[in-house]
């Protein structure tokens, strides 16, 4: 090859023209390929089994979805169920313990258990004596009850005589 001064070389026409062939076969196949992918879609919603299909798709699932729902409430119905035959049988239990603590309750068998489990007996009334601590109850009311605070609290102060105030405690023998 011969290179000549302000002409272009006879190869490189060639390659242009190789070059612009490659290039034109690489576009036309990412043409085809986006042509392919829109006609894919451009088929799948124009195609006449896409509604069909649909429609049985639905047709399938919408009773499927309903045996589902019935299926869970019932188990939420025996969940219930247990619950309230638990209900009633705590229910039962207290009522009978109820019961049990008004028999156990009862004053003649209170008497029963005192005179055969423990061996008390029944007094006459002449043999009861009734103990007095010698003053009256008299209910206080809040005068009262502060006076005698002030009288219990003075009686416990210290007192101070003349002579212990004079030497200030100091030669007190202890």
């Amino acid at each position: 090859m011969k290179k000549t001064a302000g002409l272009p070389r006879q190869n490189c026409g060639r390659q242009k023209n190789y070059d612009s062939k490659k290039m034109k076969v690489s576009v036309q196949r990412y043409q085809a390929t986006n042509r392919l992918k829109k006609s894919l879609k451009r088929q799948l919603v124009s195609s006449r089994f896409l509604v069909p299909a649909l429609i049985v798709f639905t047709l399938i699932m919408l009773p499927c979805i309903h045996i589902w729902q019935r299926v869970y409430v019932m188990e939420l119905v025996g969940e219930v169920t247990a619950a309230e035959n638990e209900n009633s049988r705590l229910t039962d239990i207290l009522k009978k313990t109820e019961a049990k603590m008004v028999d156990l309750s009862r004053l003649s068998r209170i008497e029963q258990v005192a005179t055969e489990s423990l061996g008390l007996t029944r007094i006459n009334s002449e043999n009861i004596f009734t103990l007095s601590t010698g003053r009256e109850w008299v209910q206080p009311d809040g005068l009262s009850e502060v006076l005698e605070s002030l009288r219990k609290f003075a009686d416990n102060l210290p007192v101070v005589t003349e002579s212990g105030a004079e030497t200030g405690g100091i030669f007190d023998e202890k």
